[in-house]
């Protein structure tokens, strides 16, 4: 079996965004830099996070609300999978031939992706996670928590090779079927924190219908704290959206991380 090509894939942005996502972005500029003002205060420039862990309430603290994502959002409670366990699959390891370590590697991707999460468990009493979905069908889940030192650096490592380790590869469904994968690099805005943030797109066939799962992946850590998104569903995935989620969600977790509590509400209208 021919291994299919890993090179790198270029970056297509998308051509249209929505009027009122374009507004909540230069609305997330002020806000970034209100809430970073905020979580800076007292500490020097170019220092590092502090190695502290969240509690309960400054997890919920640092959690994007449906002020800050626009009417086109819903917070929700139900946190089952909206993509219908399109992304469950094995990795065919004969793809690799003598790269099989490749194929652990994405295994362990789509593993993580289908159960809906990137990071591994939080430490006990930190984690704080807020579901939403869109006009368009679309799921965002957007987590805060704390997480071993350890297991976090290695996950931002792991992580940051996966464009280049999977690229494009193919998976068995459980039924037999097979989809075609794509991970590529999705630039975000810079800021404070580390950000990371790939775009993953499946296509196959599910009983005879083609179908399309577009997923956005973001990860935002500062000291063992982290931020993670998961953006997208059988819509397109909208990049604009994952970054303004990350634009205006690494202020927050940085204000908390200081002690401060980030405002309620965003710096002017999203619609």
């Amino acid at each position: 079996m021919t291994r299919p090509h890993r090179g790198r894939l270029g970056y297509v942005a998308a051509l249209a965004v929505g009027a009122s996502l374009f507004a909540a972005a230069c609305a997330g500029a002020g806000q970034e830099r209100q809430s970073a003002e905020s979580g800076q205060k007292g500490r020097p420039a170019g220092s590092p996070a502090p190695a502290v862990s969240l509690t309960s309430r400054q997890a919920r603290h640092a959690l994007l609300t449906e002020a800050y994502l626009g009417s086109q959002w819903t917070e929700v409670k139900d946190s089952g999978d909206r993509r219908d366990g399109l992304l469950r699959g094995t990795v065919n390891a004969q793809d690799w031939l003598t790269h099989a370590e490749d194929a652990t590697v994405c295994q362990q991707l789509l593993d993580r992706l289908s159960g809906d999460r990137i990071l591994g468990a939080p430490l006990a009493g930190t984690q704080a996670v807020a579901v939403f979905d869109a006009d368009d069908g679309n799921r965002m889940r957007y987590a805060v928590g704390t997480y071993p030192a350890g297991e976090l650096r290695a996950t931002r490592r792991w992580f940051g090779t996966l464009p280049q380790t999977c690229g494009v590869f193919t998976a068995i469904r459980p039924d037999g079927s097979t989809e075609d994968v794509r991970v590529t690099s999705l630039p975000v805005p810079r800021g404070e924190g580390t950000r990371q943030a790939l775009s993953v797109v499946a296509k196959g066939t599910t009983e005879g219908v083609p179908f399309t799962v577009s997923l956005d992946v973001a990860l935002v850590t500062s000291g063992d704290s982290a931020v993670s998104v998961l953006n997208g569903g059988l819509a397109d995935a909208s990049h604009l959206t994952t970054g303004l989620a990350v634009r205006l969600g690494a202020p927050r977790l940085a204000t908390v991380l200081a002690g401060g509590t980030p405002p309620a509400q965003p710096a002017g209208l999203l619609d």
